[in-house]
């Protein structure tokens, strides 16, 4: 699941996804109430991960990143802070209030491909981190 207010930042995040070859089911939500509203659907199966932008209306990611953490039913999905932002601060605070990564946006589009294709291809949370710190490295 990605959390984007912006439309064109999901569709080349859902186009990155195709591109990776793995098969996954991409759900796209605006803001992060949306999550809430989806998480809350009894169709709906709960999301394998999360990807969070920070800046968007209505509750913004920190928002729903805390309020994601301190719900039982929805702590243990693992979610990545997705983000323009380079600022340090934003990274420790992606941290201390749960995610399990921050992954800033990147500029080109193959290097999203490669690190969606890495990301869905991990399978615990300790890979995750691990994945996560070495994709951010390069």
């Amino acid at each position: 699941m990605l959390a984007d207010d912006d439309y064109d930042e999901a569709e080349l995040f859902n186009e990155a996804l195709a591109g990776s070859n793995v098969s996954v089911d991409f759900h796209h939500v605006p803001n992060g109430q949306s999550i809430f509203q989806f998480l809350g659907s009894t169709l709906q199966r709960k999301p394998d991960i999360i990807f969070l932008d920070i800046n968007m209306p209505e509750m913004n990611g920190w928002q729903c990143l805390t309020k994601l953490k301190s719900h039982d039913d929805y702590k243990p999905i693992p979610v990545i802070v997705y983000s323009t932002s380079s600022y340090s601060r934003d990274k420790e605070m992606a941290k201390e209030l749960g995610a399990l990564g921050f992954l800033p946006k990147p500029t080109e589009f193959n290097f999203l491909v490669k690190a969606l294709t890495r990301i869905a291809n991990t399978t615990t949370s300790i890979d995750l981190k691990k994945v996560l710190q070495e994709i951010t490295i390069h």
